[in-house]
């Protein structure tokens, strides 16, 4: 896998070179998974230089509390040194357990890591370290799971003050991936670029819909404009197939093209989100809603009438071409 991301990597080098214009991409950033490398980077060289970041996703922490880089994540970030493009790391409170299964969104972990000045100083090197370490252009934190817990917020938010001072000191920049509802909670300090997810609005927790629609986007644009500095809307691509009233199945673009295909069946846009939906009946009812590049540009439009110039993408990989260039405003 490392020779082969290093392969890629050495022609993303001179496509970044030849093509430094980020801004035409209306400030986009976009995450690279380890487990879909290969996927991602075929679309980034389809679309040269049009990304403000790529961000490699992602690492987390093991029963210990200490951090854990994958070796898929650890030839990523390798491979990306040569590329010529900012090195960004994603870091998730995720928590690998002795056992191998994994605890997703640990909020215990963030209480534990965070809840006192020295917790959160000894949290704060242990980052450091591997900001060194991989020589990071940039950290990306995503702590997700707090909810309406206001203390474990003010915990939070003055983590984020003290990591973007030390930081910032040595170059690095920060960004912060918060759910949606995080201003309702919280006040947030100025400093780090901070990204929306913008969707779950339909998925596993619901029955079928679309990951964000007008109405959600309009609400969560006003919300966050309490949010300081430079705020990115981040859209989720593809879709889900749902059996019933339960998630079936998670799909990209592609795959989604591809049940369609299978089931012959075809998607009728929905006006509210812009997003495709299919029914199609076998041993049960099963419902697909995914998003393709005029569903991502319906999002992108309602937020920029709002305001909004940067916009990010989870994630590469599994995306027609002519989509992303859609999103990107290419067509």
């Amino acid at each position: 896998m490392r020779r082969c991301l290093t392969a890629l990597l050495a022609l993303l080098s001179l496509l970044f070179c030849a093509s430094p214009a980020f801004a035409d991409g209306h400030g986009s950033s976009a995450w690279l998974t380890y487990w879909d490398a290969d996927a991602a980077f075929e679309e980034v060289r389809a679309l040269p230089g049009r990304f403000e970041s790529l961000i490699c996703f992602e690492a987390f922490f093991d029963a210990d509390g200490k951090i854990v880089i994958p070796p898929e994540t650890e030839a990523l970030l390798d491979a990306m040194k040569d590329s010529g493009a900012p090195l960004w790391l994603s870091l998730v409170n995720d928590v690998e357990q002795e056992d191998g299964s994994y605890v997703q969104k640990s909020r215990d972990l963030l209480t534990l890591e965070l809840a006192t000045p020295s917790g959160r100083s000894a949290h704060i090197a242990k980052i450091m370290r591997v900001v060194h370490r991989y020589r990071l252009s940039g950290l990306e934190i995503d702590y997700e799971n707090i909810k309406k817990d206001t203390e474990l917020w003010g915990f939070f938010t003055e983590f984020l003050a003290q990591l973007y001072s030390i930081l910032s000191h040595n170059g690095v920049s920060l960004r912060v991936v918060m759910e949606c509802q995080a201003p309702e909670y919280a006040v947030f300090p100025e400093g780090p670029v901070y990204s929306c997810m913008c969707y779950n609005l339909y998925g596993y927790h619901s029955g079928p819909g679309p990951k964000a629609d007008r109405d959600f986007l309009k609400e969560l644009g006003e919300s966050w404009k309490a949010v300081p500095g430079e705020v990115h809307m981040a859209f989720a691509t593809g879709g889900f197939v749902w059996a019933g009233n339960k998630v079936d199945q998670a799909l990209t673009e592609r795959e989604a093209l591809d049940w369609l295909e299978q089931h012959r069946a075809k998607a009728k846009r929905d006006p509210d989100s812009g997003a495709l939906k299919a029914v199609v009946y076998d041993d049960k009812k099963y419902t697909l809603w995914y998003a393709d590049g005029e569903t991502l540009d319906f999002w992108r439009e309602t937020l920029q009438d709002m305001g909004y110039t940067h916009f990010d993408l989870f994630r590469l990989g599994g995306n027609t071409v002519e989509s992303l260039a859609e999103f990107l405003g290419q067509q």
